[in-house]
């Protein structure tokens, strides 16, 4: 089962999809599983941490184009 890699990022108080963030690059990324997918999470959770000042909150989801709620809602239910 395909799991994508999605990154909301902070910019002017808007949380806003990386997919809509110039320069590209922060587009969802597919991976073909969910173990996969949470190893990448952490690898560019790590890099990114170390370059950028911007809050950006990371996802591993079924539903790449999901608002915002919906994946904190997922990640929160995955917790349990």
């Amino acid at each position: 089962m395909k799991y994508w890699l999605v990154v909301h990022i902070l910019l002017n108080g808007v949380w806003t999809p990386g997919a809509q963030v110039k320069p590209a690059g922060w587009h969802p990324r597919v991976y073909p599983s969910l173990a996969e997918c949470e190893r990448r999470r952490a690898f560019a959770m790590k890099a990114v941490k170390g370059v950028s000042k911007a809050e950006s909150k990371w996802f591993c989801t079924r539903t790449p184009d999901a608002p915002l709620a919906a994946l904190e809602e997922e990640a929160r239910a995955r917790r349990r």
